[in-house]
């Protein structure tokens, strides 16, 4: 433990002191019994009041000098002193001066036991006095006597006190300062250091606590009541070290003794700087809030829960045009009727909202008799353990309704000019589709007419012939044999001849040669036939004819396209035909539809070959090889489907034609645009975009049919060909 210096004022050594010795010091100074209390080096630290009067020596002269100086009879018992600073206890008698009664001595009992600090070490000693005789010069009266007994009798209450406040104090979170009754400091809590910044040795070398204040007369005055037996509480700022202002709740009570005279004041300051703060940020939210309802465009009001009008904005006032002489008078029931007697249709606001429950919010349109229209909005305000009120917010969306209004008319206006624009440019598209299918089939057609007939000519020019032919050979080489038969030995230069041309194999294969020419004409014929079938003109109307002819027709003009070629293997195609009547329909469109698919299959199944497989040679033979072991192949399938018809009851109504490929099929990207006009994924100059929707117009629009397909990623396509097996008049006409 730190020397006290003997020099130093009893404040710097109770600075040093720990909690211990606060304890100590407070005890000591309220004593009613002549107690002191020392440091290890025996220098005063505390006295009581008694001591001093036992004396006759100032306080201030006493604390820091040592108990020899003021008791020279101490010295003989300083080894009894010294025992006790070791652990011990002492009991023992001594003559104490009074220096202030002329030099008289009286002879007291001592009682000297150590103090501790909080670590365990000897701090002191303190010794309790008491009178054994006293001189005929200073014989105690006997009402001195009765107040030794009196103070005997509070000392024990203090102590008992002193116990059981001692810890709460220093717990307390609130600052404590008990002073003496000249106002000066004898005890602070760690709250009251905290706070103020100011340590108890601080503290007491102030004249008084007034400085701790800003304004140093209401100390005063403050003290001044209390020392009187009163009390004061209020709300004030105080001073710190640093002279900056803490707002405090402060409290001042008198300490009183045993018999009830004022001895201390104690002051206990609780830190109100966070709820000052909370409380300006309160009033600033509360003015924000009071300007935000003046500034919106809503009218607001709030009713409690048993309908007084707790807010009503100025916005609110106006929007229901709320007379000057109702709003002055301040009587919500004026108000709250005005405002009903205003309102022609309302689900909820005709009676604030009593039939909603606590917890149901409101939306509704209101009518006023003046015809305007209001937007009301209203909320439950729920308190802790009740409903606290509603908050209604309107709006007047007069002018919003009629702008509205306008804007569904002119909405309404410019959606017509657009579905009729829409219909004009699909009527646009469809008619330019026509047109060029109408061109393309009338050049086709024409084209594909012109050559047949051309062809047409000679071939039956040659066809015709090769009857007359057949027989002339016949007649000229049955004379060859008659005259052979009838002259076996022809002149030399005959036989020479017959030699040269060989006569027998020329017999033989003339006629082989000119079965051979009449199949190429029928082959011509045939080629022939199915062009004419494929241009057929549809002037005429709709027809009934054999669908499976139009097939192989377009089949057999497709027939280059499915021989192998260097970069791909030959297309076969299987032809599985159901039990097809006549079909009424536009052959050459319908033609054209199986053009369209068909070339539309070649060329996928003609991508997936290239990209897959190659040609490779085995056994000096070439052959198509692919990975996936896939070959290149088209299924056309006919068949009857639907309601039966006919006498018999069999057949169906509608006709089914699938086409399936074998090829990569269509990505998933392009399967909507399928069908879209001048839509296509082949690069320029291989594809217009107009087959696959000329193909869905025909099917739909001229056979009153359906065009469909079907795709999966890696094992083909297939689109399915759907009509009647007769035309209704709406369709045909």
């Amino acid at each position: 433990m730190a020397k006290a210096n003997p020099k130093a004022p009893w404040g710097a050594v109770a600075n040093r002191a720990n909690h211990a010795e606060r304890y100590l010091r407070w005890f000591v100074e309220f004593c009613p019994v002549p107690i002191a209390m020392f440091d290890e080096n025996l220098h005063y630290v505390l006295v009581s009041q008694p001591w001093v009067k036992m004396l006759g020596i100032p306080r201030l002269k006493l604390i820091g000098t040592s108990i020899f100086d003021s008791i020279p009879d101490a010295v003989k018992h300083r080894q009894g002193l010294e025992k006790c600073l070791a652990g011990g206890q002492v009991d023992f008698e001594t003559d104490v001066s009074i220096l202030n009664r002329g030099g008289a001595s009286a002879t007291f009992q001592w009682q000297v036991q150590p103090w501790y600090t909080d670590d365990g070490s000897t701090g002191g000693l303190i010794i309790a006095s008491n009178p054994v005789n006293t001189d005929s010069t200073i014989l105690l009266s006997e009402q001195l006597q009765r107040r030794l007994a009196d103070e005997m009798a509070e000392k024990h209450y203090i102590e008992d006190a002193f116990t059981k406040i001692g810890t709460a104090l220093e717990s307390a979170n609130d600052g404590v300062c008990i002073a003496d009754s000249q106002g000066i400091p004898i005890y602070v809590n760690l709250a009251f250091v905290d706070l103020l910044i100011y340590n108890l040795s601080d503290l007491q070398k102030m004249s008084s606590l007034s400085s701790l204040f800003a304004s140093s007369s209401v100390a005063e005055t403050i003290h001044r009541a209390v020392m009187q037996g009163g009390t004061w509480s209020g709300e004030l700022e105080m001073c710190n070290r640093d002279r900056q202002k803490v707002p405090v709740s402060l409290k001042v009570n008198p300490v009183k003794s045993a018999v009830g005279e004022v001895i201390g004041t104690t002051y206990i300051c609780t830190n109100i700087r966070d709820r000052k703060a909370a409380e300006a940020e309160i009033n600033k939210s509360f003015a924000a809030l009071g300007a935000t309802l003046e500034a919106t465009a809503d009218g607001i009001l709030v009713l409690d829960a048993i309908g007084k009008i707790t807010i009503c904005n100025q916005k609110f006032v106006d929007l229901w045009r709320i007379p000057d002489l109702i709003v002055r008078s301040h009587d919500d029931s004026d108000i709250i009727q005005y405002v009903i007697g205003k309102i022609k249709a309302s689900e909820h606001l005709h009676n604030f909202g009593k039939d909603l429950s606590d917890s149901q919010n409101s939306f509704e349109i209101v009518e006023l008799d003046d015809g305007r229209t209001l937007e009301c909005y209203s909320q439950p305000q729920n308190g802790v353990d009740a409903l606290a009120g509603r908050v209604w917010s309107l709006r007047d969306i007069t002018e919003r309704l009629a702008a509205e209004a306008l804007v569904r008319a002119s909405e309404e206006k410019y959606r017509l000019q657009a579905e009729k624009l829409e219909r004009a440019l699909q009527d646009l598209k469809s008619t330019q589709s026509q047109l060029i299918q109408a061109e393309k089939m009338s050049g086709l057609g024409q084209l594909v007419a012109g050559i047949a007939h051309e062809i047409n000519n000679p071939v039956n020019f040659i066809y015709g012939n090769l009857a007359y032919a057949d027989t002339y050979t016949k007649e000229l080489l049955s004379l060859v044999e008659t005259y052979r038969t009838h002259y076996p030995n022809p002149v030399e230069s005959v036989q020479e001849k017959l030699e040269e041309i060989d006569i027998d194999f020329l017999s033989s294969d003339f006629v082989k040669l000119v079965g051979s020419i009449r199949i190429g004409a029928e082959r011509i014929q045939k080629i022939v036939q199915s062009l004419n079938k494929f241009s057929r003109s549809d002037e005429e109307g709709c027809k009934s004819v054999d669908i499976h002819e139009g097939i192989d027709s377009t089949l057999l003009i497709l027939q280059s396209r499915l021989k192998s070629t260097a970069s791909r293997p030959e297309i076969l195609v299987e032809k599985i035909f159901g039990d097809v009547p006549l079909v009424e329909c536009y052959a050459g469109q319908l033609n054209q539809v199986f053009m369209n698919l068909l070339t539309n299959a070649i060329d996928a199944l003609e991508e997936d070959a290239q990209a897959k497989g190659s040609w490779q040679m085995a056994a000096d033979i070439p052959h198509w090889v692919r990975e996936d072991g896939k070959v290149s192949k088209i299924v056309i399938q006919t068949r009857v489907s639907g309601e039966p018809s006919g006498e018999d009851g069999i057949l169906g109504d509608r006709l089914l034609i699938t086409i399936s490929d074998s090829g990569n099929g269509i990505p998933d990207s392009l399967r909507n645009r399928l069908f879209d006009l001048f839509f296509t994924t082949k690069p320029v100059g291989k594809g217009t975009g107009l087959g696959l929707s000329i193909a869905y117009q025909i099917i739909t629009e001229n056979h009153g049919g359906k065009l469909s397909f079907s795709s999966e990623l890696g094992s083909g396509t297939e689109f399915t060909i759907d009509i009647p097996l007769k035309q209704p008049s709406s369709v045909t006409s």
